[in-house]
Order: structure tokens, then sequence, then C-alpha cells
């Protein structure tokens, strides 16, 4: 509990309330993709750019892209702008002391010559803050990226899934050798910790199993879990379409708060640590009041059989990141 404190986060992940106006639609629809979304500027290449599709009301929506800078002289990222919400910040997570936190990069993401650099949900990334509307899957959204010296470029990025890790085309040989592409940090804006997929992840069918525990599991283990990371959920407490889960992995931990989507699907809604124990913490953060108070009984009684090492790791996650404008007042905010 990933960006994003997720190693979940991120989902994870966060996270602002702003506005957007768009002369003409900002989200052209296309039918086929075709290769991947790029673009080039000087000696400067972008490719596998894509976003994360978001849930309804989301404030925030995370970006990602590997650059290649193919010339002789060192470059920088200095920002990007999007034809949505109120701005796009230039993110970096790290474990400072067990606890997730994200660094806002205020003087850009170096561009080493003859080096490449991904933005993945596993650590650095493009946050577009305060959305208006909603990113749906399948379309795709121009950002214009400036460069300290190569000038600014307009790239399109894919609207993938919302748990997507790569673009289908991402150049994972590239980025795997190059800068700041470290798939094993376990850090990720919109999840817990994971490394890269194959190409054909689709994401977990939650219909494939049976019961609600079940679906949860699964999709929290799919999103996040790697054969040398192994996910522990627990506990997991479920009231109606509402869900509380403790995690824990890799030696971190946190809280998480599920939703039932109209579909009957469950998505992550607010990554945590203390954030979502007790009763005036779930309310705070959405929660309804007679909900909130059967959960915090139950969080009470589950959390109490816990081994102690388990239980420590609860309280790590020192970010509340959000995924649903529903679920409290601020999309983002660091304790």
């Amino acid at each position: 509990m990933t960006d994003w404190t997720l190693t979940m986060k991120t989902a994870i992940l966060p996270l602002l309330i702003a506005v957007g106006l768009i002369g003409q639609p900002a989200l052209a629809q296309h039918q086929d993709h075709g290769p991947a979304a790029q673009a080039q500027i000087g000696e400067i290449a972008i490719t596998g750019a894509f976003i994360r599709a978001t849930l309804p009301r989301a404030p925030v929506g995370g970006a990602y892209l590997t650059i290649t800078n193919g010339g002789a002289e060192d470059d920088r990222l200095l920002g990007a702008t999007a034809p949505v919400g109120r701005n796009v910040e230039l993110h970096e997570m790290s474990m400072q002391d067990g606890v997730m936190s994200m660094r806002l990069m205020t003087e850009g993401l170096p561009l080493p010559a003859g080096e490449t650099v991904a933005l993945d949900p596993s650590g650095m990334h493009l946050m577009i803050n305060g959305l208006t509307e909603r990113l749906q899957e399948g379309n795709r959204l121009d950002f214009v990226l400036t460069f300290e010296k190569a000038g600014t470029v307009t790239v399109p990025f894919d609207i993938l899934a919302l748990n997507a890790r790569m673009h289908p085309d991402w150049p994972v040989q590239d980025a795997a050798e190059g800068h700041g592409a470290d798939h094993d940090t376990g850090h990720d804006h919109a999840g817990m910790s994971h490394d890269a997929p194959s190409h054909a992840d689709a994401g977990f069918d939650q219909s494939s199993v049976e019961g609600d525990e079940a679906r949860i599991t699964g999709l929290l283990k799919d999103m996040f879990e790697t054969p040398d990371n192994p996910l522990t959920v627990a506990p997991l407490l479920i009231d109606g379409d509402i869900a509380i889960i403790g995690w824990s992995q890799d030696g971190r931990g946190g809280r998480a708060l599920l939703r039932r989507d109209e579909a009957g699907l469950w998505r992550v809604s607010i990554c945590a640590g203390d954030g979502l124990k007790g009763e005036a913490n779930m309310v705070q953060m959405g929660i309804e009041p007679d909900a909130a108070a059967r959960l915090a009984v139950a969080q009470a009684a589950a959390e109490a059989d816990l081994t102690p090492d388990h239980a420590a790791r609860l309280e790590l996650f020192g970010e509340e990141l959000f995924f649903d404008a529903e679920a409290g007042h601020d999309a983002h905010s660091q304790h």
C-alpha cells in the first residue's frame, strides 16, 4: 500500500479539489490504440504513456511513461499540463523509517544522457490533481510535457484499466535497463508492492470466485502480490457494501477501505494507517455512523487476535490516499 503510501496506494493513492474547464471535449474515444502512444522531441523519446482509469468522482489520477534521452547532454523534465484537473505534479514515492511517503519533485526529473527513466506505478509518476470528470478506460488524453533543453511536446496518453501497471506496448526491456526503473521498490501509488506483470495481465476477475472475502482477497493479491513479496490480508471486515481490511507485506502494512460499486465489484477507495482505525476515524473517512460503529467493534476484536508484529505494521502507512472523492474531504494528506 503503494504513489501509490500503499505499497497500497495506487490506488496508491492520496491526492484535491479543483476545476478544469475545457473548450472542447478533453477525452477522445478511440477504438484501436495501435502502437504505444509516443512522441519525440529532439533526442528525447517518450513511449508507453498511459493513465489509470479512475472511479467516479475520484479527485486525482496517475499517469506513467518511459522517457529515453538519446542525446549526449543531460536534460530534465520540468513539468506537465493536461486538459483536465487543476494541475499536474511530478511525484516520487519512498520508504522512510518504515513509512511510505510521497514527495513533490520541485526540481523536476533528471534525464541523464543516454539513459532511460521509467515513471510507473511502483515509483515516480505524474499526478493529475483536482479532476472534475471521470477518466474512462479506452479514451485518450493529451499531455504537454516541458523539458529544460528539448522544449515542449504533446504526448497522447491512453487511459487503461484502473489497476493497469504498464501500457500493452510498454518497452519493458528498456525500462528495466534504464535509470529509475526499479520495480522492486515495493511502492505503488495505487497498490501494494509488485513487480511488473506480463503483457497479458488483464486484472482479477472477481466473478471467478464465490464470496466477498475471496473476491476482495483475490483482487488485492492480484494487484499487489508477487512471488517474492506475499501479501497477507487480515483482518477482513465487511459491512454491506463497505469493507475494512488490514494488510501486511515485506515488513510494511496498513489498512484500506474498499467499496462495492454499482456493478457489484469491489474497489479500493482509501489507503491509510491509523486513519482507518476506530469509529471516529471511519466516520471522518465517509463511512455511515452506524456502519462505522459496527466495523469499529469488529475491528478491535479482530486486531486483538493478530500477532503483535502484524498489528504494529497496520500503523505504518503514514498517509491517507483517496481514490474516491466520496471518501473524506481532502484527496491526499500526509501525517
